[in-house]
């Protein structure tokens, strides 16, 4: 067993970004209704309130010391309980302390961050009390994602409640771990917790290649990410090959800055007894940050978890999974060669951030920074980021963009293709 840094590991829309952990103990109530307040012993299961995304983010309604609604992101690659984003945190009035600057994050640049002591987190009706949590600034989070993201829940959940995510009907259930049995048709396989992290065996076999088997951290807020392998892991087994063709992509930022892939195909990747057909694989080009780590060998992200109803079961360390109709859908890459992040406090305001080279977005004359007016007639403002990217990842479409360079409109077409 790998020994893995005490860190806070999360994606969201595709970002890794790590963080201090900030370990403590939890102290929880269950919703009124029951006269027991202590977190193991409700006699009922529970279901979360929650917004699960086509892409497999899972959105939990949070209140902080009674505030307003919020949205928590479901991360059960974060280490530490709770985190909140500093604005939020401000808003509310935390007394933020402890302000440090480190590294470790998706990128070689130090972040900064906090903490709040004393804080009380309402998620769907239980109340955590007495909580410490991290605060850090999510704003670039916002924009690749395209809403508003408060903050996390993180490991606890999932080491106090055996946690059910069921994708197909966008539902968290919570099950008391004393009484939970399962008796569905889905596969157990071992689970490990190592350093606050959720660990699974898992293969990749890539083209003309030998099988390699490595250790994945099972990331429910890897957002649209499919594997991706880390940077001693993929050169290490000499990935990519010379022969192999990859796209690299640099479209992903987390707390350490700018994150560096080689995305290309696999020729399968095996997670138990599912096997999953030429998916995407994404291999880490960063020399420092949290991908450029020997302490683990890659993470799966929900491109690959959403194909299946997840149950982390951690008292009888084994993950459930069981295959949904998403199972035998392609897992493919953008056929547009544009990257685009939402902008402005309505995030409507959609700007190119990347344009891949030889792409049909780069043969039309797309330039990073243009901002999207309007997709076949159909104004920007109507849509969303996650409406966007999935036009843009179906192959053999045309569409005419109209868009903004400055003060100047312009108008193309372009056709999707496959690029990998």
């Amino acid at each position: 067993m790998k020994s893995t840094t005490r860190l806070i590991l999360w994606l969201v829309v595709g970002i890794l970004a790590l963080g201090l952990a900030v370990t403590q103990s939890t102290r929880v109530s269950v919703p009124a209704q029951s006269t027991d307040r202590s977190l193991l012993s409700r006699p009922t299961d529970i279901t979360l309130p929650a917004d699960i995304t086509t892409y497999g983010a899972v959105l939990l309604q949070t209140r902080v010391n009674d505030s307003h609604l919020m949205w928590f992101y479901l991360d059960s690659g974060a280490s530490s309980p709770f985190v909140i984003d500093t604005r939020r945190a401000k808003d509310l009035g935390l007394k933020l302390e402890h302000f440090m600057s480190r590294g470790g994050g998706a990128g070689p640049n130090l972040y900064e961050f906090a903490k709040a002591k004393g804080v009380s987190i309402n998620v769907g009706g239980l109340t955590f009390k007495d909580q410490t949590v991290a605060a850090f600034a999510l704003a670039e989070i916002d924009e690749q994602f395209g809403r508003s993201i408060d903050g996390l829940v993180g490991i606890d959940l999932f080491t106090k409640y055996v946690v059910e995510v069921d994708y197909m009907d966008k539902k968290i259930r919570l099950y008391k771990p004393q009484t939970f049995t399962y008796s569905g048709s889905g596969e157990s396989i071992p689970l490990a917790l190592r350093d606050g992290h959720f660990f699974v065996s898992a293969k990749v076999e890539m083209p003309k290649g030998a099988q390699l088997t490595g250790e994945f951290l099972i990331d429910t807020g890897g957002y649209a990410v499919p594997a991706v392998l880390t940077t001693p892991f993929a050169q290490s087994n000499n990935l990519p090959a010379p022969t192999q063709k990859t796209i690299f992509d640099r479209s992903m930022s987390g707390l350490g800055g700018e994150t560096k892939v080689l995305i290309s195909r696999a020729t399968s990747f095996t997670l138990g007894s599912s096997v999953m057909r030429a998916p995407l694989i994404y291999m880490s080009q960063d020399k420092g940050g949290a991908l450029s780590s020997s302490q683990y060998d890659g993470l799966i992200g929900t491109e690959v978890l959403r194909r299946f109803k997840v149950i982390f079961d951690y008292t009888r360390r084994r993950l459930i999974l069981e295959r949904n109709l998403h199972y035998d859908e392609p897992i493919d890459y953008d056929m547009s060669g544009i990257s685009f992040r939402a902008y402005g406090n309505d995030f409507k305001t959609f700007r190119i951030y990347q344009v891949l080279e030889d792409s049909p977005a780069a043969k039309v004359g797309l330039r990073v920074g243009d901002v999207l007016a309007s997709i076949d007639d159909v104004p920007a403002a109507r849509l969303t980021l996650e409406q966007i990217v999935h036009k843009l990842k179906v192959e053999g479409r045309e569409y005419k963009l109209s868009m903004r360079r400055g003060s100047e409109p312009i108008s193309v077409t372009i056709k999707t293709r496959r690029m990998i």
